[in-house]
């Protein structure tokens, strides 16, 4: 194709496409489900090793953090929603990372609490997935990190506006 054959201006699909880009590049929440795919893309092949996921983390993670927490008061922590947490549960403590007691009000409310082996596992895993965001941040400073998440959680947390 000659120069004088050339398009002087880009077709317009490839211009539409450009601005549809250029309006999501716009959009938080664009930034936010793209950072959390890319960390996603990394945080899963780190846990491998473990055998465990990121959600499945978290759920043990806050049963160590706090022992005698409920599944209940996990899915209001995490987010999740009662129906998905079983299976994670039922996994874990087929594996011995946890026990479950009866509260001592409420026969109907089970305490869940860490084994041993379920606190050194947690520690395994956090150290597993720390060393993939060391490497996922490792563009950000320290500053730059912290800030990150305090930007993040204002988002998040619960005493952030209320939608609808």
């Amino acid at each position: 194709m000659k120069d004088d054959d050339m398009p002087l201006e880009m077709p317009k699909v490839e211009a539409d496409a450009e601005a549809s880009i250029n309006r999501l590049e716009d959009l938080v929440g664009y930034h936010l489900r793209r950072a959390s795919v890319f960390d996603l893309q990394g945080a899963v092949p780190a846990l491998d090793p473990a055998n465990t996921r990121p959600v499945p983390m978290s759920v043990l993670l806050s049963i160590v953090e706090m022992p005698g927490i409920s599944s209940a008061d996990i899915c209001r922590a995490l987010g999740m929603q009662r129906a998905n947490i079983v299976s994670i549960l039922a996994d874990l403590e087929e594996r011995g990372l946890f026990l479950r007691e009866a509260d001592s009000s409420d026969q109907r409310i089970q305490r869940l609490f860490p084994t041993r082996r379920g606190e050194e596992e947690a520690a395994r895993w956090l150290a597993l997935i720390a060393e993939h965001e060391r490497s996922m941040l490792c563009r950000l400073s320290a500053a730059e990190q912290k800030e990150l998440r305090r930007l993040l959680a204002k988002i998040w947390q619960e005493d952030g506006p209320k939608l609808g």
